[in-house]
């Protein structure tokens, strides 16, 4: 990757990690109680997924099939409300109310105004919902009211092809979020191989024309983005080159590229397709699922956020579409979507997975949300 890094601030970035560090640990007061609900493709639609701490055992309870194609979803703790989509050609957003077994109730609806919707996040203050329509390569931001309706949005529509004439003859939008200042909304289009940067006015609520924040190399197929909590790093990774590139930001929103990182081991060969990143709360590593590899990557971040050595471990099931690490437990939640099951994987006190703890099934899981 071309082009010279800027300089960091390890302390800064270090801190950001012992921040997170001395946070309360929510799953840990939850335990015995509901964590997790898994969402599913097709008519299935989300089930909840409990823990007992005293027999270490996850339940799989029965899927709600009121909340179909639920391949998305983001939680507002200050309006305890529930955004999850409905993915399908005719895209919605759901607003939903869990109770205290889970059990979700509807409250609202929105059009995403776009076709096959697939990421969902609020801004920092959870006033603002967008949405990424993969299948129309448009994003939509919505203002919410006080009992967090989405109110009208603001769409906008990305153009362009790239170099994978099946994969890219069109935009679409596959990530969205708000930057660490709140002043950008960032979308990532895979058929564009492009981080788009949409100016953002809070106080407005308005979305202004396009910057292009980050231009990968063709055919790189970028499709989710983490943005660490010490704000000087961020990493994206490509669905179609099945790695990852660690970016820099920049005061004008825009990102440089310093470091690309294969996501599978050397020598394969084999099709494969990278899907979702997340960091871990300390934010010293950086997990991505591999689909076709069907592993887990694991990479260590020194105190400049650059990745280091890697461990890729099976990931016990077929196609690991979404994966949740949860603090607390030592342990990271995969949803396999071709093998149909969830699998629950021990994470060593160095960060690395262990052999699967648990399979449980059930049709197409694709997303794994948190309950409150």
């Amino acid at each position: 990757m071309s082009g010279t890094s800027k300089g960091v601030d390890r302390r800064l970035f270090l801190a950001a990690g012992a921040a997170t560090l001395a946070m309360p640990m929510a799953a840990r007061a939850a335990l015995g109680d509901l964590v997790y609900y898994v969402g599913t493709m097709g008519a299935t639609g989300v089930a909840a997924l409990s823990y007992s701490p005293a027999y270490d055992k996850w339940t799989l309870g029965k899927a709600d099939p009121s909340v179909p194609n639920a391949s998305f979803g983001v939680y507002s703790p200050r309006l305890k409300r529930h955004y999850i989509l409905n993915e399908n050609d005719a895209g919605t957003v759901g607003v939903y109310q869990a109770n205290s077994s889970g059990k979700f109730s509807k409250k609202g609806e929105a059009s995403t105004q776009g076709k096959g919707p697939c990421y969902v996040s609020l801004d920092a203050t959870e006033s603002y919902l967008a949405v990424a329509n993969y299948g129309s390569g448009n994003i939509a931001v919505y203002p919410l009211d006080k009992s967090g309706m989405p109110g009208t949005p603001v769409v906008k529509q990305n153009s362009g092809t790239g170099k994978d004439p099946e994969r890219q003859e069109g935009p679409h939008a596959h990530c969205v979020k708000w930057s660490a200042d709140g002043k950008f909304i960032y979308s990532v289009d895979l058929g564009t191989d492009e981080v788009i940067a949409w100016p953002f006015d809070a106080a407005t609520g308005a979305v202004g024309d396009k910057v292009v924040a980050f231009k990968c190399e063709a055919g790189f197929g970028p499709r989710h983005l983490v943005l660490h909590p010490s704000g000087q790093v961020a990493y994206l990774v490509g669905e179609l080159a099945n790695a990852v590139v660690t970016l820099r930001p920049n005061a004008d929103g825009t990102f440089m590229g310093t470091q690309w990182t294969s996501t599978l081991p050397d020598g394969y060969t084999d099709h494969s397709q990278a899907a979702h990143i997340a960091l871990n709360r300390e934010g010293n590593l950086l997990y991505v699922s591999n689909r076709g590899h069907n592993s887990i990557a694991t990479f260590y971040l020194d105190g400049t956020g650059r990745l280091g050595a890697s461990q890729i471990t099976p990931c016990g099931g077929d196609w690991p579409r979404f994966f949740a690490v949860i603090p607390g437990f030592d342990r990271i939640i995969i949803g396999n979507q071709k093998s149909g099951d969830v699998t629950i994987m021990k994470l060593h006190s160095d960060g690395t997975l262990s052999s699967t703890v648990t399979s449980l099934k059930i049709d197409q899981p694709v997303f794994i949300g948190a309950t409150a």
